[in-house]
């Protein structure tokens, strides 16, 4: 849902190339929906939701040592919010509240008069990135997306220069046009001192309330991770090349990141690619049986019993393992 959201947002952009009426035309049906009841529930609710399951799975991580697109792709969808939190309260929160319309002809001029076309211009990139980074850890092993990736990259990469372009089209030919005063007032509904002020200190506050709520999780996952080394006995995993003890709770994919063990997973650990699986060739019927995702993959894979995969297997006893795929 946000990915729609986010491509049919920079599609709109991209249409600034021809007008700023015709960027409009193509606003005010975007708008009609997503200021709609559904469209309102859709958006916000997916953006809830995707937050939540991303501070969720953060928290859930016993090691942040990883790859460095999954790093890379993670640090890129924390940093969206500091972006878009500001460019949201100027627009939904000025219609909300003032009646303000988010259309291109007040949001353009805004960040084009306080040079802040280039903030604008830097919002595009991580959500595109991160977005299709994502779309990649999801599907990159299925073989129709695999058939269609040169496709999708030329538009992955075309599309945002298109936007980018658009919105530059757009700013240029409201300076010509805002140089004349009666079509401006006519044409721009810009805010006062009062509701920018107001609307600042409602950024602030969303600011404040994302920064605790990852400080929040930070500060969980310390005291997990001190409670588990002084509360719970070590485990041993063993590995071709060594051993090592780790809490109970850790996957052994984490492990195998943690302790710089070459252990190869493409889908980032949700278990759908089913390259991180190994053999335990010591403890199997000591493991947790696999849950619904991880029988799912198995399965599809058609799995021999002490074949488990490494980014699901939570141990919690000793055990004796064997990657099955090269590093």
């Amino acid at each position: 849902m946000l990915f729609a959201y986010v491509t049919a947002h920079l599609a709109n952009h991209a249409l600034g190339l021809v007008s700023v009426n015709v960027a409009e035309a193509g606003l005010r049906v975007a708008v009609a929906f997503w200021h709609s009841l559904p469209g309102t529930v859709l958006l916000y609710g997916a953006a809830g939701i995707h937050l939540a399951l991303a501070l969720v799975a953060v928290y859930e991580r016993r090691t942040l040592r990883m790859p460095a697109p999954e790093a890379l792709r993670i640090a890129l969808g924390f940093g969206i919010p500091l972006l878009l939190i500001g460019h949201f309260t100027s627009t939904r929160f000025a219609f909300e509240l003032y009646g303000l319309r988010s259309d291109y002809a007040r949001i353009v001029w805004a960040l084009w008069t306080s040079d802040g076309e280039g903030r604008q211009l830097a919002l595009l990139a991580p959500g595109w990135l991160h977005g299709c980074l994502g779309l990649n850890f999801a599907f990159g092993r299925r073989l129709l997306y695999q058939r269609m990736r040169p496709l999708l990259f030329g538009a992955a990469l075309l599309l945002p220069v298109l936007a980018a372009l658009g919105f530059l089209a757009m700013g240029r030919e409201l300076a010509v046009l805002g140089a004349n005063r009666a079509w401006l007032e006519a044409h721009v509904s810009l805010m006062n001192a009062d509701q920018q002020i107001r609307l600042g200190h409602i950024r602030d506050g969303l600011l404040a309330t994302y920064f605790g709520a990852i400080g929040l999780v930070l500060a969980a996952r310390e005291l997990r991770s001190l409670l588990e080394r002084h509360g719970k006995a070590l485990i041993t995993i063993s590995y071709p090349q060594r051993a090592v003890q780790v809490p109970r709770g850790w996957t052994v994919l984490e492990v195998s990141r943690h302790f710089g063990i070459p252990h190869r997973a493409m889908c980032g650990g949700r278990a759908r690619c089913s390259t991180c699986r190994v053999r335990v060739v010591d403890g199997a019927s000591r493991c947790p049986p696999p849950g619904p995702d991880e029988r799912r993959t198995l399965d599809r894979v058609r799995a021999s019993p002490d074949v488990r995969l490494a980014c699901q297997l939570r141990p919690d006893m000793d055990i004796a393992v064997v990657p099955l795929f090269s590093a």
